[in-house]
């Protein structure tokens, strides 16, 4: 592998912007040349052995000639993979941060339990000043299905377990995980819907699963089920889901992803109070906790190592 000498690590992040990625990984590797991505110009590009991004524009990375590495920031990589000039001989990393598992989680379970223990309804009752009759919420009818069975999958499985939830995480190719049930395949995952009535998707966003979340797959849950989207908007047909509520075939969807974020001032789900929206905040990146991740993928790359969360490009995960 071939040597570059000072090598600089490019940053790029929508949003806020790259300063605060910059600062915290400096911060978590001393003595480290780290720069905003769109200022390295000249000879300085030649430097770049790592980037580091969100969503960088297109074309971009391929102005890197020694690039080493494409690190995510964040889980999902369909960002990278998405530009056509990125240099496909290049690895790509996706962010394995267990913080991110940790937020993930607690948005997923506090969805499910505001759509089991039915809390719309009593803060209607509470505008109207007068509590309904008391009544019991069962857990033991709850199964979730979750689709998609990585670090946030596993994390939430066996936090779904502790609170005696039941779940089973389904996965495209056999995979087994200690203290976590699983299926894996099309007839399997029919199998799955048809006995659980909450739905969570943590896929990856890719060919085979773009559109996944669609008037076809509610058709095989339990009438009355409900659906949670935390992946990417891409997952969900968003034409198949008011009339799955309207026909009862879901009672509440939970979404966290659109398919254009921000999601527009006149779309439709922002009036209907069966979906709960919340603006891609699920599990947001911690610099100071990823740049830990990002450090030791650094050290790796550099010393000629396997970085971690390598994307297998044959899968687009």
């Amino acid at each position: 592998m071939t040597t570059i000498e000072n090598p600089i690590v490019a940053v790029h992040s929508t949003g806020d912007g790259p300063s605060a990625w910059v600062a915290a990984i400096k911060a978590e590797v001393p003595g480290l040349d780290a720069r905003p991505a769109l200022e390295i110009t000249g000879d300085d590009l030649a430097r770049v052995d790592v980037s580091i991004a969100w969503k960088l524009p297109h074309g971009k990375a391929a102005s890197f000639p020694n690039l080493k590495l494409i690190q995510s920031i964040g889980a999902g990589v369909d960002h990278v993979l998405a530009d056509p000039l990125r240099p496909t001989h290049v690895p790509i990393s996706r962010l394995i941060d267990p913080f991110m598992a940790v937020e993930m989680t607690h948005h997923i379970v506090l969805q499910i339990l505001r759509w089991h223990r039915q809390l719309d309804r009593f803060e209607c009752h509470k505008a109207e000043r007068h509590w309904p009759l008391s009544e019991a919420f069962d857990h033991r009818h709850l199964h979730v299905a979750i689709l998609g069975l990585g670090t946030l999958g596993e994390h939430l499985s066996r936090a779904l377990t502790a609170l005696e939830i039941a779940n089973t995480g389904w996965t495209r190719s056999a995979r087994a995980v200690d203290g976590v049930a699983t299926v894996s395949g099309a007839a399997a995952l029919d199998d799955l819907l048809s006995r659980s009535n909450i739905v969570v998707c943590l896929l990856p966003l890719t060919d085979q699963t773009e559109g996944v979340l669609s008037a076809e797959l509610f058709a095989k849950l339990p009438k009355g089920s409900f659906l949670v989207n935390v992946g990417r908007g891409g997952h969900l047909v968003e034409a198949d889901l008011i009339p799955a509520l309207e026909s009862g075939q879901l009672s509440a969807a939970a979404l966290d992803v659109f398919r254009t974020e921000p999601l527009p001032a006149d779309h439709p789900f922002w009036g209907d109070a069966r979906i709960y929206i919340t603006p891609h905040i699920a599990a947001e990146v911690n610099p100071p906790t990823a740049s830990i991740v990002f450090a030791e993928n650094i050290r790796r790359i550099r010393a000629g190592e396997t970085p971690t969360g390598l994307v297998d490009l044959g899968r687009g995960y």
